[in-house]
């Protein structure tokens, strides 16, 4: 008697859970796909520049837009100390989207520092949900 009680406790909890999950889900996802200026401004001036020419002013982007490759941290940061970052482009606003990514596909920048300046090391097309 006691093992049915403990399971149909267990049946109920999971039950809870697996109805709780989606909201937990959904929160998260949201926070990713939230565009703000900061992920942007936290780069370094001459990535910045190379970005409104290619996209003109206003920029912004979602979370995980830039990288610091070397630590594989991706966050609006002081990129100061990092020797390469990743843009993907998939997570940038552009006044001109179709520039930046087709069928599928987007634009990715990798800079290397060198000295005290960042140039483009590496661009090439990849998948735009990475």
């Amino acid at each position: 008697m006691i093992a049915v009680a403990r399971f149909i406790t267990l049946a109920i909890l999971l039950g809870l859970l697996s109805q709780l999950t989606p909201v937990f889900a959904h929160g998260s996802s949201f926070e990713d796909k939230t565009w703000d200026a900061e992920y942007v401004d936290g780069l370094p001036p001459e990535v910045q520049s190379a970005l409104t020419r290619m996209c003109g002013p206003n920029l912004a982007a979602q979370r995980y837009f830039a990288g610091d490759f070397e630590n594989s941290r991706y966050f609006a940061g002081d990129f100061e100390n990092s020797k390469f970052i990743v843009l993907h482009f998939g997570r940038l606003r552009c006044g001109d989207q179709t520039a930046i990514c087709t069928q599928g596909r987007c634009l990715h920048h990798v800079y290397g520092k060198e000295g005290d300046h960042y140039h483009l090391f590496k661009s090439y097309c990849g998948p735009d949900d990475d």
